[in-house]
């Protein structure tokens, strides 16, 4: 696996798609510190709560890095290297763990380096604060490395599945968002249903709703983790039967 998750990262180099997702975070930072500056004399906004909105925002260029994950894979096939790599011993489990995992700690360390620029701006004018509510600060971060986890598992199934970056990213975001569209068609047909508890977003916690209460957590990340394992496990089926050539 480490092998793996090294040539993952070799390969991420040599990626212009790679740089490309970096660039588009520095213009994301940029925005949010223009925006930032526009509106925080009004309400101040202190480099705890300024580096944890960072980091848990960025859903833009976290659909950038699935495209990132289905291109690399894509190519995969198109160049052959799935076959290579299938070819040389590697079980495909480990090849399917190294991708996800690699480009989830990609974009993660990205949007940590951005939260950082934008706490310690926030504290160079308002101040640190103070964390209130350190375990709920906590789980958030965890629940956000398992949303993470998942889209990108989506975006890799997928893409597996149809060999097409643009098919794969496009079918890895509508998956976990069934629910939502589910209950569009119902309300379009005059049946009242709601579908939050399979709603990814309905469980997502928000820093401006921190407090003591962390029972909600635990249904975020029951949620949260049967998605990932419906996509680990679809992934895992899909490559154990496909004839790789």
């Amino acid at each position: 696996m480490k092998n793996l998750i090294r040539g993952n990262i070799y390969q991420l180099k040599k990626d212009h798609f790679f740089f490309g997702c970096l660039a588009l975070s520095v213009i994301f930072l940029i925005i949010s510190i223009r925006s930032f500056s526009s509106g925080s004399e009004s309400s101040p906004v202190m480099g705890v709560s300024s580096f944890m909105d960072t980091f848990l925002g960025g859903d833009f260029i976290l659909y950038a890095f699935m495209l990132l994950t289905a291109n690399m894979v894509a190519e995969a096939y198109r160049s052959g290297a799935m076959k290579t790599i299938i070819g040389r011993g590697i079980e495909k489990k480990k090849y399917y763990l190294s991708i996800v995992f690699t480009i989830s700690a990609a974009y993660l360390l990205v949007m940590l380096i951005s939260g950082i620029v934008m706490g310690v701006f926030a504290y160079s004018r308002f101040g640190m604060g103070t964390v209130l509510y350190p375990a709920y600060y906590t789980l958030s971060i965890v629940a956000r490395v398992l949303f993470v986890m998942t889209h990108i598992s989506f975006a890799m199934t997928m893409t597996i599945l149809t060999k097409n970056a643009i098919t794969g990213v496009i079918f890895g975001l509508v998956i976990p968002n069934i629910p939502q569209i589910l209950e569009m068609v119902f309300r379009l047909l005059k049946i009242n249903m709601e579908l939050d508890f399979f709603k990814i977003s309905a469980h997502m916690p928000s820093i401006h709703a921190a407090s003591n209460d962390l029972s909600s957590f635990l249904l975020c990340f029951v949620v949260l983790s049967g998605y990932l394992i419906l996509s680990i496990a679809v992934g895992f089926g899909i490559l154990k039967h496909q004839d790789i050539k």
